[in-house]
C-alpha cells in the first residue's frame, strides 16, 4: 500500500514536524510505503481555469510546474493526507493550490450534490482516501470548525481534522478512518 503526504514549506513549524513524524509512523506501522512531498512558495501556479485539462489534455494539466507529478503520485496511492496550516480558517495558499489542481482528476459536467451544490463528477472509477489534518498555533474553536467545513465541502469523500497538541487523539482519528481507495464522487 502506498500513502503520499503534502506539506506546505512555508509553514514548517516544530508542531508540523511532530505531526509529519507522527503521521509517517503511523502509516508506515499499518503498511504504507509513505512518500512526502513538501509544496513550497511560487512552486505551483494556481488554476487559470483554461480548461485544458479536460479539452486538449484530458486527465493532466498543461501548466508544466510540477502539478502533474503531484496528482500522478496522488492518483497512484492508496491514501494521501495533507498536512494543512490552517490559515485564517482555511488552508494555506500552497496546499490551496494542489487541492484546486486536481482538476484534470473529474470531468467538465456537472452534478448536484444532496444539499443542493454542484460539484464535478469522478473521471476514474476510484481515488485515494483523502485526510487533511489541519494544524496551527493557537487556532480559535471558529477556525477549527471553518477549516473542517471548507475541507468537506471541497472533497465529498475527505475526512478532516484539526490537531490540538495531542497526538494520541490524531492517531485515534487516523484509526477510526478508511485508509483504502474510495469509488464514486470526489
Amino acid at each position: 500500500m502506498k500513502a503520499y503526504l503534502l506539506s506546505d514549506g512555508e509553514f514548517l513549524s516544530k508542531r508540523h514536524a511532530e505531526l509529519d513524524e507522527l503521521v509517517t509512523g503511523f502509516l508506515a506501522g499499518r503498511g504504507f510505503d509513505v512518500q512526502k512531498k513538501t509544496i513550497e512558495r511560487g512552486e505551483l501556479a494556481f488554476c487559470r481555469g483554461c480548461f485544458d485539462c479536460w479539452t486538449k489534455t484530458p486527465g493532466e494539466c498543461i501548466m508544466k510546474d510540477g502539478v502533474s507529478e503531484i496528482n500522478r503520485a496522488c492518483m497512484e496511492s492508496d491514501a494521501v493526507v495533507y498536512l494543512c496550516p490552517v490559515v485564517f480558517g482555511q488552508f494555506s495558499a500552497n496546499i490551496k493550490s494542489s487541492i484546486d489542481r486536481w482538476l484534470p482528476n473529474m470531468l467538465p459536467f456537472f452534478m448536484t450534490r444532496s444539499d443542493g451544490s454542484t460539484m464535478h463528477p469522478p473521471r476514474y472509477e476510484d481515488y485515494p482516501a483523502q485526510v487533511f489534518l489541519g494544524y496551527g498555533e493557537g487556532l480559535t474553536d471558529d477556525e477549527a470548525e471553518l477549516f473542517v467545513d471548507i475541507s468537506k465541502k471541497h472533497r465529498s469523500s475527505v475526512e478532516a481534522l484539526v490537531d490540538r497538541g495531542d497526538d494520541e487523539a490524531v492517531c485515534a482519528a487516523l484509526m477510526r478512518m478508511n485508509l483504502n481507495r474510495v469509488g464514486g464522487p470526489l
